[in-house]
């Protein structure tokens, strides 16, 4: 008797939709706090510097959790990874309504963060590895990020009407037990590269740096602008909270589109991975500028808001693919150091914009100094392409060297054992 469903959960399209719908449920985290500021500033009793807190301690602990992952994958494989690490996640998000004190909630978003942190470095590593669906399929992965994010700002408002702020997080938490379970049902097939750098290679190389911080630039920036852009629209355009919210996740939904098309385009090769990132580096800074200029208006918002959208999600399948593909790091290890080097504006970005609109209520210091890290993308998107360029050179060099040396009677050169 056959079994087609099961008989397929091999497969590259099963596999991609495994690692999205995972991702999709995990990254609602990321968001679904933003809309609960005001209420938990009067309940807790906290200044917006220490709500933005909650972002913080989430994105510090996905860094602490992208290096050990990364390494972890390439000696164990993802599934294994990905299964650990969702449950870990699911307990944080659980646990967190649940704690009396603003500091254990502090707590249980690091340990959520912890679990996400190992849960993306892992999908991202079987999304790359799905063959020739695999720039389609790191767009998708990505998409599912902001798909996550997105319905984290759009349905929080009406569970917090209906349950509260400590009821909507723990029904966020809940569904991770489903990203845990279709896990049990999906088997990941692993290629090991013949070179495989391990740490200290990765620190090394050039390439992953200019696109790790590329990345900084893109989508560290536009995930810490999103996570004021409700506030943004209810002080300065005078929307009600629960329209705002929904504007800010159709904006963050809009990455579903934006990260798949940056995938097409590579796949469809109209643009090179490196092109990609630097336009898309330079449309982000664009959209900031807008939303930063102290004169406000209503169209200019909108602008800066879309193309800061776009900006920062249509180059992540360009960086990971690109990143993943380098034969002197290991691709665990490479997305992972991605990822870290990332994490600035992730962590401190949500919480220094609340300091900012502290001390000077301005909506124009608190985006423009996020200006820096875009200046800081656009640099290294530049100095992206000969990195990469130099680094397969060099990498193509030692293999052919290494295929030569047994005709001259030389000895290879060792190899590292995976």
């Amino acid at each position: 008797m056959r079994f087609p469903l099961f008989e397929r959960r091999r497969s590259a399209p099963w596999r991609i939709f495994a690692a999205c719908w995972t991702l999709l449920i995990l990254t609602v985290q990321y968001t679904n706090y933003s809309p609960l500021i005001p209420e938990l500033r009067a309940t807790l009793h906290i200044s917006a510097g220490e709500v933005g807190l909650f972002s913080t301690l989430l994105f510090l602990g996905l860094t602490l959790a992208y290096l050990p992952a990364g390494m972890l994958i390439d000696r164990y494989g993802a599934r294994p990874v990905l299964l650990a690490s969702t449950l870990l996640a699911t307990c944080g998000a659980v646990l967190l309504p649940l704690v009396p004190q603003f500091g254990w909630l502090l707590a249980m978003r690091l340990v959520t963060g912890l679990g996400i942190g190992g849960a993306f470095v892992a999908g991202a590593s079987v999304a790359a590895g799905s063959g020739r669906l695999a720039a389609l399929g790191q767009g998708l992965y990505g998409g599912s990020t902001q798909v996550g994010a997105g319905l984290g700002l759009l349905l929080t408002p009406y569970l917090a009407r209906l349950v509260g702020w400590r009821g909507a997080f723990f029904c966020w938490g809940l569904p991770g037990l489903l990203g845990a379970a279709v896990w049990l049902l999906v088997e990941v097939e692993e290629q090991r590269p013949r070179r495989q750098g391990g740490l200290r290679d990765g620190l090394r190389s050039g390439a992953v740096w200019s696109l790790g911080l590329a990345h900084m630039g893109t989508f560290g920036l536009g995930n810490a602008i999103a996570t004021w852009i409700a506030l943004y629209l209810v002080q300065l355009d005078h929307l009600p909270l629960t329209l705002a919210a929904t504007c800010g996740s159709l904006v963050l939904l809009s990455g579903m589109l934006f990260r798949p098309l940056g995938g097409f385009i590579l796949g469809r090769r109209w643009l090179e991975s490196i092109a990609l990132v630097r336009l898309m580096a330079l449309l982000c800074c664009v959209g900031v500028v807008c939303l930063a200029l102290p004169w406000h208006s209503a169209l200019l918002s909108w602008i800066g808001i879309v193309f800061t959208a776009i900006g920062s999600s249509a180059p992540y399948a360009a960086i990971f693919n690109e990143v993943a593909a380098l034969r002197s790091v290991g691709k665990g290890v490479a997305q992972s150091l991605v990822s870290v080097i990332s994490s600035p504006t992730l962590i401190m970005g949500p919480p220094l914009i609340g300091f900012l609109l502290d001390q000077t209520a301005s909506y124009s210091a608190a985006f423009g100094t996020m200006l820096l890290f875009s200046a800081v993308a656009i640099v290294s998107a530049l100095a992206a392409g000969p990195a990469t360029a130099r680094e397969r050179w060099e990498v193509g060099y030692a293999v052919a060297d290494s295929v030569q040396s047994p005709a001259t009677g030389k000895p290879s050169p060792s190899r590292r054992s995976e």
